[in-house]
């Protein structure tokens, strides 16, 4: 009985031990990386010089020359600016100092400056429009032709009849009006 013992305790023993596995095992090894690839260079093809705006409907761009410009600032403050394009447009302004005029927002006296010029263009019926200007501490004063202007006023006006009309009076004795009086619960 005892042999029979030592068999059963062996056969426990052996069938207790791990079996072996036909999975294969985890390796663990530095990771390799392939060698680094680079695209090409990108090749740039050869743009127009100049490709013209698209045009829509009737009308497109054409730059307008500027056949004159001068500005000149002497260092004293004044200065003098004017320029004229193809198409008509003319402007010319001079500037000169007024000494202590108003005051900055710091509350230190400030130069005004009085600016007086001109502007030019031609409409689109061919006539030429022009503006002088002056600016000053009377604010911006332009005049020209175009300009609107006040009706005259050395026109007598017209007698008109009121719009609004006096009630006539009542000769009548005054009807009783009872009064509202709201009934609150």
């Amino acid at each position: 009985m005892k042999l029979f013992i030592v068999a059963a305790l062996a056969l426990v023993a052996v069938a207790d031990r791990p079996q072996p596995s036909y999975r294969p095992r985890p390796t663990y090894a530095a990771p390799t990386y392939a060698a680094a690839t680079y695209a090409p260079a990108p090749t740039y093809k050869p743009q127009p010089k100049y490709a013209p705006a698209p045009s829509y409907g009737h009308s497109s761009y054409k730059p307008i020359a500027i056949l004159e410009q001068e500005d000149v600032h002497p260092g004293d403050g004044t200065y003098s600016s004017k320029f004229s394009t193809e198409n008509g447009i003319y402007r010319s302004e001079t500037g000169v100092p007024v000494p202590g005029y108003g005051k900055n927002a710091y509350g230190e006296a400030e130069d005004l400056y009085r600016q007086e010029g001109s502007w030019s263009y031609t409409n689109g019926y061919g006539e030429e429009v022009k503006v002088a200007f002056v600016a000053d501490e009377n604010g911006y004063q332009p005049s020209s032709d175009i300009l609107p202007t006040p009706v005259p006023t050395e026109y007598p006006t017209p007698e008109v009849d009121p719009a609004y009309v006096e009630p006539q009076p009542s000769y009548g004795k005054p009807a009783y009006q009872p009064t509202y009086k709201p009934a609150y619960n």
